[in-house]
């Protein structure tokens, strides 16, 4: 039997979603981190991961309060990288 994961589609789709609202579309190429290598950021009050980069804007994956996955393009000079000790966000 395979096990089908519908939270993991879920997810793809936010971040494929998210990817063609790219606020500045002639920001150059986007750029993946590499598996494992996504840092944990900061961005105000937010606490994610970064999965996405241009030259100008981030990515960034997060778990809201009401534990709804998010993904948006956030302004580069708003995300800060964090370390585990200093994160705070929900698991992802």
């Amino acid at each position: 039997m395979i096990k089908h994961d519908e939270g993991g589609f879920d997810r793809m789709m936010a971040r494929l979603n998210a990817e063609s609202k790219h606020p500045k579309p002639d920001d150059g190429k986007i750029m993946e981190f590499p598996g494992g290598e996504m840092p944990l950021v900061r961005a105000g009050e937010i606490y994610g991961r970064a999965i996405r980069y241009t030259r100008t804007y981030g990515l960034i994956e997060w778990v809201d309060e009401q534990r709804n996955y998010q993904v948006e393009w956030l302004p580069a000079r708003q995300i800060k990288r964090v370390d585990k000790e200093s994160w705070s966000g929900r698991p992802l």
